[in-house]
């Protein structure tokens, strides 16, 4: 209620008043840090791949199976760091969604052995 009062008189938050719309005076590059300027050029830079000196022309290499291993625990981390628990809500949909869909598979399953049946 007091972030509404304040706007209605004119008063605008005070991170909004820190931002200036258009800078007054351009940057010059040698104003700029080089940890800033270099910033750029480090993220574009490609990751390494792992090509043996052995690989033909024509045919891919594959990675050794450490790097297959490491990749796969990075990956589980970074899954892991996503996730959270569902609240009540999610998990009834989530049972619900799951409860459809193997009904669904036995009932298939069902026919393909009731049409098996009939057949032969």
């Amino acid at each position: 209620m007091d972030e509404e009062k304040k706007q209605e008189a004119g008063e605008a938050h005070p991170a909004e008043q820190q931002i200036p719309t258009q800078p007054s005076v351009p940057i010059m590059p040698s104003e700029v840090p080089k940890e800033v300027q270099e910033e750029p050029q480090e993220i574009a830079q490609p990751t390494q791949v792992f090509v043996p000196k052995s690989a033909p022309a024509g045919e891919e290499a594959k990675p050794p199976r450490w790097l297959k291993i490491k990749g796969f625990f990075v990956e589980c981390k970074r899954v892991l760091r996503i996730t959270k628990k569902p609240d009540a809500t999610e998990f009834k949909t989530i049972v619900k969604i799951s409860g459809i869909g193997i009904a669904a598979i036995g009932f298939i399953g069902f026919l393909v052995h009731f049409l098996k049946e009939l057949v032969f």
